[in-house]
């Protein structure tokens, strides 16, 4: 009796629409990852490595929203995979993003390691494009092969039901969490306080976007303006990387003529900062009602 209403259960969480939403949603990423691998090897153009970057994230979010629906030895080990990817991955991006903030035709000398993140470009500004084999750089997915294919492949019964209620609970938890995490800012935050934050608000996005089918027109609302927020705090911490490598070719080239260019950047990117921080504070306010009109029921 046990045995057949477990059965059932399993059945029914097969079918339903916010665990369909939560695969479909998986399987995007997955093939996002794939399709933008090419590109990424190639190195040609940065965006490709931007995308699948961005689909390593998400399916990561997802995972770890949802791990209660899936077998744990299935999850760990897809989960090691992606934080090796992303990674290998944020750093590369770093490169490309500190690239793109050069002026054209500027030469700068290489600087030793930052704080954050793998070593500056040479003075072309040009990084070195990912290689096969068993360099570190290598783009490897094993268990990605492994990813669900179709409804319930991978799953297991979940205690706290198939996904219906689910979603909306992970949703109104992640924007509790960053909700905190913003009223504990102190009113001059560092750059590392606001990329926490910037975290939190990528966490309570895209466990939006797992509640959209349930929740509807209000998750979407939230959703939108959440990605606007992402955009401000991404932007915050473009500037904060690029500024970083910048002082550092200040002091280490004293006196050369790329110094004086070099500073000129730094401070640009100081200014991009100090904006993104205001921009920040301004648009929060209109997040946070998104989300206590989305998640004020649950």
């Amino acid at each position: 009796m046990a045995h057949a209403r477990r059965v059932k259960s399993v059945k029914a969480a097969h079918l339903s629409p916010a665990r369909d939403h939560i695969l479909a949603l998986m399987r995007e990423q997955l093939e996002a990852i794939r399709a933008h691998e090419p590109g990424t090897r190639a190195g040609a153009d940065p965006e490709e490595l931007h995308r699948m970057r961005t689909a390593v994230r998400r399916l990561r979010a997802i995972l770890g929203a949802t791990r209660e629906m899936f077998d744990p030895r299935w999850l760990g080990g897809l989960r090691r995979e992606l934080d090796w990817l992303g990674t290998v991955l944020g750093g590369l991006r770093d490169l490309d993003v500190f690239r793109q903030r050069l002026p054209r035709g500027a030469r700068l000398p290489q600087a030793g390691p930052p704080r954050r993140g793998p070593r500056p470009p040479r003075s072309s500004g040009r990084r070195a494009r990912p290689r096969e084999g068993g360099d570190a750089r290598r783009l490897r997915e094993p268990a990605l092969r492994q990813a669900p294919g179709s409804p319930g492949q991978g799953c297991r019964a979940s205690p706290r039901g198939d996904g219906q209620a689910l979603s909306p609970a992970i949703a109104a938890g992640q924007f509790r969490k960053l909700r905190k995490a913003v009223k504990a800012l102190p009113e001059s935050p560092s750059d590392d306080d606001l990329h926490a934050v910037r975290i939190k608000v990528k966490r309570a996005r895209y466990a939006a976007e797992l509640a959209q089918i349930t929740v509807g027109r209000p998750a979407e609302r939230f959703v939108a303006r959440a990605k606007k927020l992402q955009d401000i705090l991404g932007e915050h911490q473009d500037a904060v990387v690029a500024e970083e490598r910048l002082r550092g070719l200040v002091a280490r080239d004293a006196g050369r003529p790329e110094r004086a260019l070099a500073g000129k950047l730094a401070t640009r990117q100081r200014a991009r900062r100090q904006a993104a921080q205001m921009d920040f504070f301004d648009q929060w306010p209109k997040l946070k009602r998104r989300g206590d009109k989305a998640w004020r029921s649950v």
